[in-house]
């Protein structure tokens, strides 16, 4: 869990500097310095490494300047202080896999282990516990779950089958058809129920794949929609949801996005 949120604030880090060092590569000449009498500030264009002087801007006319100047001034700061916190986070990524307190135990003998309890257990091991923990899945009724996942459970659609698959494949703890009991006293079964395995929170994912269908919309899309809210599964909050039609396919790209924002 710790390694993926290094990783995951390593990419921002690296992002961030990447965007910075193009913004300065296009930013104005000097820097801004800034003076205060009599409760007036004035902006200064300085074009030296000396601290006084430069070039007196007016706070109208020359606000754009006054603006990329006080940005750059901001951005030559951040990218040193990111790059001090980038080398922090490589230095803790070099610690092996195998070195890490939950593998210690898990390179064990079988013997061993049977006499020692684990300080910490594996993320793999502790998300699985969770799915396990939900019991079994939904029995198949009469023929309704027919396609195979890669994880070798059965589900109803292609669309499901492709967010199943991408869950699997970006080791995303999921549940799937798992029971919700809503406001009404009727119980529903949600596509996926998931656990994003860094932050612990949990979400459904309900995908809605016959949209230009104006009954489905009325009676399937719109109930849910209006139930879910009532019952606490707040679409962009703790529910995901992603629509097709038949001229618009749910794209592995959408899939991927849905991932990210949320279970990453």
């Amino acid at each position: 869990m710790l390694r993926r949120l290094l990783k995951n604030r390593k990419a921002d880090l690296q992002r961030l500097i990447r965007q910075c060092e193009t913004w300065l590569s296009k930013a104005p000449q000097g820097s801004l310095r800034l003076s205060s009498s009599h409760n007036k500030t004035y902006y200064y264009h300085n074009m030296s490494n000396v601290k006084s002087g430069g070039k007196l801007l007016s706070a109208k006319t020359d606000a754009s300047l006054i603006r990329k100047l006080a940005i750059k001034d901001y951005y030559l700061k951040i990218i040193p202080a990111a790059e001090e916190e980038l080398d922090a986070i490589n230095a803790l990524l070099r610690i092996k896999e195998d070195q890490t307190l939950a593998m210690a135990y898990e390179n064990l003998h079988p013997a061993r282990k049977g006499l020692i309890n684990p300080v910490e257990e594996t993320r793999e091991k502790y998300l699985s516990r969770w799915i396990e923990g939900l019991g079994n899945n939904a029995e198949p009724e009469g023929g309704k779950y027919y396609i195979p996942t890669n994880r070798g459970e059965l589900v109803r659609s292609m669309n499901e089958y492709h967010i199943a698959n991408a869950l699997h494949d970006e080791g995303i703890p999921y549940k799937y058809e798992h029971p919700f009991k809503a406001v009404n006293g009727k119980t529903y079964r949600p596509d996926f129920y998931v656990r994003n395995p860094n932050t612990g929170k949990v979400y459904y994912w309900e995908h809605f794949g016959i949209m230009d269908d104006p009954e489905y919309v009325r009676n399937s899309f719109m109930h849910k929609i209006k139930l879910y809210g009532e019952s606490g599964l707040i679409p962009g909050d703790n529910l995901i949801v992603t629509f097709s039609s038949k001229k618009y396919e749910l794209t592995e790209q959408e899939i991927s996005d849905m991932i990210t924002k949320f279970l990453k």
